[in-house]
């Protein structure tokens, strides 16, 4: 954006109803999937999903966080977010919105270099985004030295009470209907049915903790390919806190939801990590799962004893689970209990300086 055409400064509070207006005109739009980050591009055959509708405020969601606006003739054209990750020099890119118009392209460029240079001054080391898989967002990432490193599938279970086809995600663009915060834990084992047994050999789940790690490590290095592995550079150190925090591992949706809970469990099998599951519990709209599977083990039986394991609320609520689309025995685990893809993105990352960390030990392979 040149001086004439307007100017990119940093979010204000007085710009709250005006930014989140903006977010919902944008995602509201006919050509929304183009400007969709971290979840997948509506469609007429699927829910509609929009930061507008995951994140109940503008407000950040991890301090310290990057807010960045363009503005036009006195009005806000453009708003782009972007999160500290905790523990590293990175950037998470959340929210790269323009009004529609001429120069929403333009728009979203000024605003993705702003953040850029803005980044530069405090030494960020590299930035993370995910977004519908359509070409304008590719090219406008490329453009600014991202490069595309994976897909994940966004998988949803629908609500207990309503199935398929009366989603959360529709209560809420018909403006919200109050749901019943009371169900019982029955009524959430009527929904996922009761978990298949696990044999003794396998053990069943137990809450994961820094102790436990090293084998979650192990597990993450066994689903992921080496290269994406590099990638996102996680050692043993990083799982010590999936029991509480929502950070590890990596996903294009556990930047943008509010949660006011996180736990995880593990499957121990042969003294390794057989999977792993973090839930995140939502106050507004959908929870959250994460999971890994190793191969061999009963992918269904596993998830289903950790659906079972999670608030009775999540039932009431629906659940979303983002899978790598190269995580093959996650994916039969969502489909073979009920999930159902609702979307797919791409994960992108642009490095800046080579991450000073001590080299990450492969756990050995037998």
């Amino acid at each position: 954006m040149t001086v004439e055409e307007g100017s990119v400064r940093a979010a204000r509070l007085t710009d709250r109803q005006s930014l989140i207006d903006l977010s919902r005109r944008v995602h509201s739009a006919d050509d929304a999937h183009r400007r969709s980050l971290g979840v997948p591009a509506p469609s007429a055959t699927r829910p509609q999903m929009s930061l507008a509708s995951l994140i109940p405020t503008w407000l950040p969601l991890r301090p310290p966080s990057v807010h960045l606006v363009a503005e036009a003739d006195g009005r806000l054209v453009g708003s782009c977010r972007a999160i500290e990750e905790p523990h590293r020099d990175d950037w998470v890119i959340i929210e790269l919105d323009a009004a529609d118009g001429p120069m929403a392209a333009e728009v979203r460029w000024a605003l993705l270099q702003a953040l850029v240079e803005e980044g530069r001054k405090k030494d960020i080391a590299r930035y993370h985004a995910a977004c519908a898989d359509v070409r304008e967002n590719l090219e406008l990432f490329g453009q600014a030295g991202f490069v595309a490193y994976a897909q994940e599938e966004i998988f949803y279970l629908p609500p207990a009470r309503e199935g398929a086809g009366r989603s959360w995600l529709r209560r809420v663009l018909r403006g919200g209907e109050g749901r019943d915060g009371d169900r019982t834990t029955a009524n959430a084992l009527e929904r996922f049915g009761s978990a298949p047994s696990l044999d003794d050999h396998r053990g069943s789940l137990q809450p994961a903790g820094a102790p436990d790690a090293w084998h979650l490590f192990d597990l993450w290095t066994h689903a992921t390919p080496p290269t994406i592995a590099r990638m996102e550079g996680y050692s043993a150190a990083d799982w010590e806190a999936v029991g509480h925090e929502a950070i590890v591992p990596r996903s294009s949706l556990n930047p943008l939801l509010h949660f006011t809970e996180v736990s995880a469990w593990f499957l121990p099998q042969d003294q390794r990590a057989g999977g792993f599951v973090q839930y995140g519990a939502s106050k507004e709209g959908p929870h959250y799962l994460r999971f890994l599977v190793r191969d061999g083990i009963d992918g269904s039986a596993f998830l289903r004893a950790a659906l079972n394991m999670i608030s009775a609320e999540a039932a009431g609520a629906g659940i979303l689970a983002p899978v790598r689309t190269y995580e093959s025995a996650a994916t039969r685990a969502a489909t073979g209990t009920g999930f159902v893809p609702i979307g797919r993105v791409t994960m992108l990352v642009r490095e800046v300086r080579a991450a000073v960390r001590q080299p990450a030990m492969v756990p050995a392979v037998h």
